[in-house]
């Protein structure tokens, strides 16, 4: 299985566990899709941490510009499942 076969669900709950990697208070949270990557909590550099314990689960490997457009959980998860988070205005 690769993680484009992964569903939503799946990388979901590889987000949770690297976000509880990177911050211990969000271990019981759960995400979705929407949810706003500052608004949980996670500044630039846990957002980097958050990225880096992904890769380390998963194997894959995230070129270091991908932190400019990841604003929300799906973005993440889109990253994870093989796509490209999307571009943000403003």
């Amino acid at each position: 299985m690769t993680t484009a076969d992964l569903t939503e669900e799946e990388a979901l709950s590889i987000v949770a566990k690297a976000a509880a990697q990177v911050d211990a208070r969000l271990a019981e949270r759960t995400f979705t899709l929407a949810d706003d990557i500052g608004e949980i909590g996670l500044d630039s550099v846990a957002t980097l941490e958050l990225i880096v314990s992904i890769e380390d689960q998963t194997g894959l490997s995230f070129d270091d510009d991908v932190l400019f457009g990841v604003g929300t959980v799906g973005d993440v998860v889109e990253l994870i499942r093989g796509g490209k988070p999307a571009v943000r205005e403003g």
